[in-house]
């Protein structure tokens, strides 16, 4: 290959490959890595003074002109790219911060194929570009991502809190009320006319109403904070959960665990929880399954929750359609762990949900409840 083949173009012609070059909205260069392990500029073209603040005859003379403008927190991966494009021969892409002369600081980003020179060095050939104000709307980007994750982590750990306030509310006001009006209730019953059929009547059909209304009052308290999640943890949560849902669905559940006790802090067990009852019900409005099987396996520094069924599958569109609440949310509670979501599905072979959290000495919220307020 010639040397400096950027300017030189055999039977083309020099005036229109100048022009392009000249147009380019960057800067065009040879980056060319000598026997010492330095670095010299071969060529650079007149876009470097826009890019970087500095002329070409100054950087082809010295190239510390541009390492003296890459920031330092930038400078070890522009190093380490260009070595593994050395060692690969493949296609260098870096994308790093300069503190330009004038004290701006601007992203670049450079691209560039490397080639064997006659001389037996390697030279890379491509473009510098000016991508800060990509890289900005990129930032803001994942910046607002974040803050919507946080917002929507805050509105769970919100609804938790109301939850358990309302739990329990029904729990110690609303079960106690019902249970001195069946205590009530039942003084009054043995104080009755034997006779008189239909007081004695009226009076069980009000004991029915009263039992109804405190199993109702359990049920409603379980479902908005499971105490047995509190006090037995997560292993046996799961597992009165999958009995419940058994019983009320038909549906077979089968617990796989790697022990019988697994410690969570609060915030990775309420989330745990809440997943596992979501997916749950999920399957029995969507995937007519006859069996659930669910794997709990805590690891040294990790616990995995898979939840696997033999129903219908989740086609493509269902998991992307724009209202599919139910897999997004359990999404945004893993990632609010620093978690990992998985769905394997086939259709009419059913459908795998496994989700991987770090265990950590410090939690995501120490104190799930403690910290938030309404």
């Amino acid at each position: 290959m010639p040397e400096n083949s950027l300017t030189q173009t055999g039977n083309t012609q020099p005036d229109k490959l100048q022009g392009f070059i000249a147009s380019l909205p960057g800067m065009a260069c040879q980056i060319e890595l000598q026997e010492d392990g330095s670095i010299t500029f071969p060529y650079v073209s007149e876009g470097c003074i826009k890019l970087l603040g500095v002329t070409p005859d100054e950087l082809q003379h010295d190239a510390s002109c541009f390492f003296n403008l890459v920031q330092p927190g930038d400078a070890p991966s522009f190093l380490e790219t260009l070595k593994r494009s050395a060692q690969m021969r493949c296609f260098w892409n870096w994308e790093g911060r300069i503190t330009l002369p004038d004290g701006a600081t601007e992203w670049i980003s450079l691209g560039a194929t490397p080639q064997d020179t006659q001389n037996g060095m390697l030279r890379w050939e491509g473009i510098m570009l000016n991508t800060t104000q990509s890289k900005l709307g990129e930032m803001e980007v994942k910046r607002a991502q974040q803050q919507l994750l946080e917002l929507s982590s805050h509105i769970q750990d919100a609804k938790e809190q109301e939850r358990l306030r309302i739990a329990r509310e029904v729990h110690d006001e609303i079960g106690s009320l019902l249970t001195a009006i069946k205590m009530d209730l039942s003084w009054m019953m043995q104080r009755l006319p034997k006779d008189n059929n239909k007081l004695v009547d009226k009076a069980k059909t009000i004991e029915e109403l009263v039992n109804r209304a405190i199993t109702s009052a359990s049920d409603l308290a379980h479902s908005l904070r499971p105490g047995f999640l509190d006090c037995f943890g997560i292993i046996a949560a799961i597992e009165i959960e999958a009995q419940e849902f058994s019983k009320r669905s038909g549906i077979s559940c089968t617990i796989i665990k790697s022990q019988e006790s697994i410690d969570l802090p609060e915030a990775y067990s309420i989330t745990l929880f809440r997943i596992c009852q979501e997916t749950l019900n999920n399957i029995l409005k969507h995937a007519h399954a006859k069996h659930i099987q669910i794997e709990i396996v805590k690891g040294t520094d990790h616990l995995e929750l898979i939840i696997s069924d033999d129903g219908v599958g989740i086609s493509d569109t269902a998991r992307n359609k724009p209202r599919s609440f139910g897999l997004r949310g359990i999404h945004e509670r893993v990632a609010h762990l620093g978690g990992t979501v998985k769905i394997a599905s086939t259709l009419g072979k059913g459908t795998q949900i496994a989700i991987f959290v770090p265990l950590k000495e410090e939690t995501p919220q120490q104190a799930l409840f403690g910290e938030t307020s309404i």
